[in-house]
């Protein structure tokens, strides 16, 4: 009588759409047929094991046969568009089947209008004869078979349109076991698999036990496997379970029949830790920037208060930063930026991003890129699209003249972990980086991202007065750029290369005219920076410029040589023999290149001073190489920057080695 009662309350109790007012083909339901002596039959599809074609998640197959029609999310779909929708029983147990029960839909609409059912008697599937519907508008069909079949097995398949799915929420087949069946064991459900988080180390399973050829006689709950636990009432059908810990656990409930026949079935129980809370972890960490003014330096902008703050000082250029040192690998999820000068004052950057720093260079942390951010919006939370591992977090500011920030707080935790494998900087290319001193043309040599803790040396070169390495738009690298950038358009060229190649650009975006004299300071400020930026050999630093760039180079060096390990200067134009600080040259190595109709004597005769009126001894200095028949161009500077040899004598030159 359960079965009827259920049956009657499930079209008020439906609740999930997905995966119908009655019309029964059969007008014999089961209370009339048991009052016709059918009152031996059983639902012998009851927890029976369940198999499906295809299933629509959550919407399992097994769902179909729990005895549930009181939920409508306890049912089978199998989605739309499966050409084959095929349910199967396993009866576990040989049956005379008689009648089913069919309950389908969603509420009271939506039945399952084709279906066909089979049945398996061991030797194959054959129609089960009187079952099958071609036009059913019925959310509850009562079917008795036209004739009794015999069957192991049964099989449901839905018919309907692909373009509609197939709702079924129960599958109820009904007979009585087959004469001269053995004992059927119980059919036994330990319940779904249960996920707690700790604190909460206690659950309940709820599991059910059912004989088609019997009753049950006993229950019992043991556990199986994962970390002890303490179990009570382990001989009914709910098991108390306290004491869990971290990991997965499983349960197993066992049900003997009145016959002596047992089975089981096993739950499992998974605890996780303690969430991770989330903590600022940039608060008072180490902190410098591109440019600062003296009253708002950047440790102000992880200080913990708003009414501080990092401003940059004034700069022409854009993609000022400041970097926070995590000290130490952490697991980053999210950022909160407060700008400007006060939480209403319009002075936001519009555009900004956040970088991670990867083990060789810093990388966009995707989610984080901000363009046309208002003036007035002085907060901006940032979810990144996933956690990042790092142990060093970059705001890049893309604004001019000013970037203003109170507070970056970045929230995450500490990790255990570091990054390994090959680091992912893009190498064996030039590519374009856009910097508050120069935007410049990088090349990382092609073995860079191999491993995580090899150094290269640096070389700075530094183009003419009336050249360029970029784009006006400093977008790209210049199909023909000047210097040494020109020589990296060879594949050969490229591969040999096994330095940091930093070719900055003078110029202003969108401005190529006029002289394009590089500042010292900020050369050295750009070297910085690329300290910072790359995974340099601070023994192996080296500079070379041609024509005005050579210029600027010695006129540093003049200054001093601390930061270089050798100098190569290619077609000078001033004369420096001269100047009251050449001698502090002399033990810099220098190999100078000139053409021989640009007056080489420039250069060579900064070699024979260095050699003889600075104090005892040679010099440093390599002999120059001249070109005879080469001018003030490219015929001298494309020549020298494509030697190879250059570079084998350059790269074994260390700032540690010289006197």
């Amino acid at each position: 009588m359960q079965r009827l009662s259920s049956r009657l309350g499930a079209l008020a109790a439906c609740v999930l759409m997905g995966c119908g007012t009655p019309a029964p083909t059969d007008s014999t339901p089961l209370a009339a047929a048991q009052g016709a002596g059918l009152d031996t039959l059983v639902n012998v599809t009851l927890n029976k094991p369940a198999t499906a074609s295809v299933s629509q998640d959550p919407f399992r197959p097994e769902y179909a046969v729990d005895g549930n029609i009181t939920l409508d999310d306890s049912r089978w779909c199998p989605g739309i568009y499966n050409p084959t929708r095929l349910l199967d029983i396993d009866l576990q147990g040989t049956f005379d089947l008689v009648r089913m029960e069919l309950y389908t839909g969603y509420r009271d609409i939506r039945p399952i209008k084709s279906y066909e059912l089979f049945y398996d008697d061991g030797t194959g599937w054959k129609p089960l004869p009187g079952a099958s519907q071609t036009n059913n508008a019925s959310i509850e069909v009562f079917t008795t078979f036209s004739q009794t079949v015999t069957a192991k097995k049964v099989r449901f398949s839905c018919t309907d349109t692909l373009a509609d799915n197939c709702r079924l929420k129960e599958l109820w087949i009904f007979g009585t076991p087959h004469e001269g069946q053995t004992n059927i064991p119980p059919v036994v459900n330990a319940g779904p698999d249960r996920a707690l988080t700790l604190p909460v180390t206690s659950v309940s399973l709820a599991g059910s036990a059912t004989d088609a050829d019997g009753v049950v006689s006993s229950l019992l709950w043991t556990q199986v496997s994962g970390p002890v636990a303490t179990l009570a009432s382990t001989t009914t059908a709910t098991l108390s379970v306290a004491g869990l810990s971290v990991g997965t656990s499983v349960f197993r409930l066992t049900a003997t029949d009145d016959a002596g026949a047992a089975s089981f079935d096993d739950v499992s129980v998974t605890v996780a830790p303690v969430p991770d809370v989330l903590t600022n972890v940039a608060l008072n960490k180490p902190a410098v920037a591109g440019t600062s003014s003296a009253s708002y330096p950047a440790p102000l902008a992880v200080d913990g208060s708003l009414t501080t703050r990092w401003e940059s000082a004034y700069a022409f250029m854009t993609h000022n930063y400041l970097d926070v040192d995590l000290q130490g690998m952490h697991e980053v999820s999210s950022a909160e930026l407060h700008m400007s000068i006060s939480a209403t004052s319009a002075f936001a950057m519009p555009a900004f991003e956040l970088q991670a720093w990867n083990g060789g260079c810093w990388k966009t942390i995707p989610g984080t890129v901000v363009e046309g951010n208002p003036l007035t919006n002085t907060l901006k939370t940032l979810t990144f699209t996933a956690p990042v591992l790092t142990d060093k977090v970059r705001v890049v500011c893309k604004d001019k003249p000013y970037c203003r920030l109170r507070e970056l707080k970045l929230m995450g935790k500490p990790s255990a972990l570091a990054p390994t494998g090959p680091t992912t900087c893009a190498a064996g290319q030039q590519t374009v980086v856009r910097n508050l001193r120069y935007d410049y043309a990088l090349f990382l040599p092609a073995q860079y991202n191999d491993d995580r803790t090899t150094t290269w040396p640096v070389i700075i070169a530094l183009h003419g007065v009336g050249g360029n390495t970029l784009t006006a738009d400093h977008t790209a690298v210049l199909a023909n750029p000047e210097g040494l950038a020109r020589q990296f358009s060879s594949a050969s060229f490229r591969a040999a290369m096994k330095a940091i190649v930093i070719s900055p650009n003078q110029r202003m975006p969108f401005v190529t005219n006029g002289d394009a004299w590089f500042n010292n300071a900020s050369v050295l400020a750009l070297l910085d920076d690329v300290k910072r930026d790359y995974r340099v050999d601070l023994d192996r630093v080296y500079l070379t410029g041609l024509s005005g760039g050579a210029n600027t180079g010695f006129e540093m060096l003049l200054a001093s040589t601390a930061e270089f390990a050798a100098f190569v200067p290619v077609a000078i134009t001033h004369i420096y023999t001269t100047n009251p600080n050449l001698c502090g040259l002399k033990t810099l190595p220098i190999w100078g290149f000139q053409g021989g109709l640009d007056d080489p004597t420039r250069l060579t005769s900064i070699k024979t001073k260095l050699d003889t009126e600075c104090g005892p001894g040679l010099s440093a200095m390599r002999d120059v190489t001249v070109y005879p028949n080469a001018g003030h161009g490219t015929a001298t500077w494309d020549t020298a920057y494509a030697t190879l040899p250059l570079y084998d004598w350059l790269l074994q030159q260390r700032i540690s080695q010289r006197p």
